[in-house]
């Protein structure tokens, strides 16, 4: 078994060899909450209390970590951002197909790129952060040269399965269009069918898929199995929590850019011309941006960790395993 004790119900204990659990002397007590989390099934309130006392608890990792990532991410498609919004302020309203197309066409490209770099950027700090709530969990240490060996190892699994993940969202993006080529009444029937359907598929295979993968070190397509295998009867609690985070984070995010914003458009006004404002909206939307995206990755990630510890202490007792792991060496009797 790991050291962690985060892996997978069906693997044998010590790397391989079936052996049985011994219990601990009977005048040990394991911990009731040796981390940021009660060793027990979880109600809404300890989910997102524990994802804020992980951040409160481990600052330097996920704060820290999270800034470095989407500051660099940030700032190397603020270029893409600034050519795409210049592009867009050039042209007329009476210009031609042809005329858009070879104003956008290199923004566009390059939009792709700096998506290509914010996956890479995304799947790093996916790991890393997860790997910190899996000590936190335990009330381990986690400084990042620990965590960054951990992770380094499934950086490429990472990468793969953020890949996969957007593979349905482009096959509904397909049906879409070209239902909007052949048949364009049906889009009020076709668009919200396709949001319901890709919203059950994201939270079933996906919501869990990256703590899987991080924590249990199994493979992209096991991690998406395992997720399907503690979401399902479980779909809708797990689709509330994850939507009330995700609008926590919509909320924490505005609050934080929207000073930003009345900034940036506030000085542009004292400012000479169209593109002076806007590059400087953008200078300043971007910092509010880095702000934000600062706090609310690590707590969404931190979430999405513990509501997969929550399925599993729920469907596989893993809160037991925790709790056996949560003191190594157990007092002698």
């Amino acid at each position: 078994m790991s050291d962690t004790g985060w892996h997978h119900p069906d693997q044998p204990d010590n790397e391989g060899r079936d052996q049985p659990n011994m219990p601990p002397p009977p005048s040990w007590q394991a911990p009731q909450k040796p981390g940021v989390i009660p060793l027990r099934p979880l109600g809404l309130t300890e989910l997102i209390d524990g994802a804020i006392s992980t951040m409160r608890a481990y600052p330097k990792v996920m704060l820290g970590v999270a800034a470095i990532v989407v500051t660099i991410s940030s700032i190397i498609s603020f270029p893409v951002q600034a050519s795409l919004s210049n592009s867009t302020t050039q042209l007329s309203p009476t210009a031609t197909g042809q005329q858009v197309a070879d104003a956008l066409g290199p923004a566009l490209i390059g939009t792709g790129i700096a998506s290509v770099i914010g996956l890479l950027a995304g799947a790093f700090l996916t790991g890393i952060l997860t790997a910190v709530v899996g000590k936190a969990v335990l009330g381990r240490p986690a400084p990042f040269a620990t965590v960054w060996a951990e992770v380094k190892p499934q950086l490429g699994r990472l990468i793969g399965l953020a890949l996969f993940s957007i593979v349905p969202a482009l096959a509904l993006g397909l049906v879409i269009t070209l239902v909007a080529l052949v048949l364009p009444p049906l889009l009020v029937i076709v668009v919200p069918a396709a949001i319901v359907v890709g919203a059950w598929l994201y939270v079933l295979y996906f919501a869990l898929a990256a703590p899987a993968l991080v924590l249990e070190r199994c493979g992209v397509i096991e991690s998406v199995q395992r997720s399907r295998a503690l979401v399902q009867r479980s779909w809708w609690r797990v689709f509330g929590i994850l939507l009330l985070a995700a609008i926590l984070v919509a909320v924490i995010s505005g609050v934080i850019q929207i000073p930003f914003g009345l900034a940036g458009g506030g000085a542009g006004l004292f400012s000479g011309g169209a593109a002076e404002i806007t590059f400087f909206g953008l200078v300043i939307g971007t910092i509010g941006a880095i702000i934000a995206g600062t706090i609310t990755e690590p707590f969404f990630a931190a979430v999405s960790a513990l509501l997969y510890t929550d399925q599993r202490m729920r469907r596989e007792g893993l809160d037991i395993e925790l709790a056996r792991n949560a003191s190594t060496e157990p007092p002698q009797q």
